[in-house]
């Protein structure tokens, strides 16, 4: 049988762990910095104008279609913040799309801005999302090289690679501003 010691131990361990896993959305690393971000950009968005930081070199900034979405913690399902979607360079290719993805997110600890060629595919099979949304296009982006433009507070000065697979309705796609897309899009983000 444990004496109470070792009982009031064990109970202050578990306890621990259990505090372990209910932490923050953007948990911290033993140097007060997370490395690896999964964020989920979900939700529908109206296409607006605007631009993005330059894209082909010429030192001015290029124009892209933008919409804006709730960010979540993919984990916890609970909203950290804003997302800003911005497509570039938009172009038929097949029987879907290539373009140039340039990512905002904004959370309470900074600002995170991503880039990356793009691929969007129309689904081959009726495909749903967990949610209920009906998905019209599958899409994603991958590099091993740095695909982090810029950030501000936690996410300043930094490198890194990130990964893009999601699920996108858009049946209202059709190039006018104020058509929506729905998004329900996965960003694994791993900072150097």
């Amino acid at each position: 049988m444990l004496n109470k010691t070792a009982t009031i131990a064990a109970l202050a361990f578990f306890m621990g762990m259990s505090f372990n896993v209910i932490a923050d959305d953007d948990r911290d690393d033993d140097r007060g910095r997370s490395k690896h971000f999964v964020f989920n950009l979900i939700g529908p968005g109206q296409m607006y104008e605007g631009t993005v930081p330059d894209i082909d070199g010429d030192f001015i900034d290029d124009p892209a279609i933008c919409f804006d979405t709730e960010l979540v913690n993919l984990k916890t399902q609970r909203k950290i913040g804003t997302a800003t979607d911005c497509l570039s360079n938009v172009t038929a290719a097949g029987s879907g799309l290539k373009l140039v993805g340039t990512s905002y997110f904004r959370t309470k600890k900074g600002t995170l801005i991503t880039r990356g060629n793009t691929t969007v595919q129309p689904v081959l099979q009726p495909t749903v999302t967990p949610n209920g949304q009906n998905v019209t296009h599958i899409t994603g982006a991958s590099g091993d090289g740095n695909s982090i433009i810029g950030g501000t507070g936690r996410f300043a000065n930094k490198t890194g690679t990130v990964r893009l697979s999601g699920m996108v309705d858009m049946a209202n796609f059709g190039g006018n501003v104020g058509n929506p897309i729905v998004f329900d899009c996965i960003f694994v983000v791993d900072i150097n």
